[in-house]
């Protein structure tokens, strides 16, 4: 349960509030007194018992009134958005889908935020919609830097960053951008930002000598993982400190796809040589997000370090396939 207190209590809907990082912050502020309601149409999502304390509005996202009968009924003080398609490799593929499902979303939220008044607006977003200039070095990403997505991917999430920017000039509401990097943890799957971390684990537990686990591209990719705990208390940190902006949440410590495949066979105690296959898409090599100014403004700290998280995660996995 997390130790942040501060100011009254609030109500909150979540949009995409089933998924794998809206549930735990769902049962989270729950937890901490809040009043919580989850919207979401479970095509990705679901729910446990854990979640019988958070209300679930079961729809469409995209359909703005949708969620303006959620507001009407709620008057929520504040709308956390974490909806949209989660996977960069099939925003290649469809690139339409993604914008539809991600774009299409917050569009609906956006627009159910104009028939009823919602005083603050928080969009989790990805480093993806950031690309390091060449020959830049490894250390954390400014937020201001100039929005350059690689991926349709990317690109959805920054469009809905753009949004929320236009709406913040039209309508009487606070906002706030969390760009997450790749989450992984208990709970996650095979696909998403730290899909790679689950097709790893599953790949070596369920793999032999004659097929052994093999890595997208060229295991030099690197991204700054972040654990599942960490960054639902990096959100609560930001929501009970009412913070507003722009911030970015990742560990600050990157990690390669070499390293996740090594760090896994370390866990699960394999001797399997890692392969290479071919990946289609192009990828921003090395990202890192770090939390400067999450920790400058919050007492946040990262608790979770890589090898735990890794351990956890497999343990979970191991669970779930047996």
């Amino acid at each position: 349960m997390s130790c942040v207190v501060e100011g009254a209590l609030l109500k909150i809907v979540i949009g995409g509030g089933a998924g794998f990082i809206g549930a735990p912050l769902g049962r989270a502020l729950v937890a901490m007194g809040h009043k919580v309601t989850a919207a979401d149409n479970l095509s990705t999502g679901f729910r446990s018992s854990r979640d019988k304390e958070v209300e679930l509005a079961k729809g469409d996202i995209d359909q703005p009134r949708f969620l303006a009968r959620i507001f009407d009924k709620v008057r929520p003080d504040l709308y956390v958005h974490l909806a949209g398609q989660k996977d960069v490799a099939a925003s290649w593929e469809d690139p339409a889908t993604d914008s539809a499902k991600t774009v299409g979303s917050f569009l609906g939220a956006l627009g159910a935020c104009r028939t009823t008044t919602v005083p603050r607006v928080l969009l989790v977003s990805t480093g993806e919609v950031l690309t390091p200039p060449e020959g830049g070095e490894e250390g954390p990403l400014d937020p201001l830097m100039p929005v350059r997505p690689l991926s349709p991917y990317g690109a959805s999430h920054a469009l809905c960053e753009f949004y929320l920017d236009s709406f913040s000039r039209l309508l009487p509401m606070k906002t706030l951008i969390a760009r997450l990097a790749p989450v992984f943890g208990p709970g996650q799957t095979t696909v998403g930002e730290g899909g790679l971390i689950g097709l790893a684990i599953r790949q070596t537990l369920l793999k032999s000598s004659q097929n052994p686990p093999a890595i997208p591209g060229n295991g030099r990719r690197m991204r700054d993982y972040i654990f599942i705990d960490d960054a639902v208390e990096a959100l609560l940190h930001l929501i009970i400190k009412e913070k507003e902006g722009l911030f970015h949440v990742g560990s600050g410590i990157l990690q390669s796809d070499r390293d996740i495949f090594l760090s896994v066979g370390k866990v699960l105690g394999t001797t399997y040589p890692v392969h290479y296959q071919p990946n289609p898409f192009p990828e921003t090599e090395v990202r890192a997000l770090g939390h400067d100014r999450l920790t400058l403004e919050t007492d946040w700290t990262m608790e979770v370090p890589f090898q735990e998280g890794i351990a956890r995660t497999v343990d979970f996995f191991r669970k779930a396939i047996q």
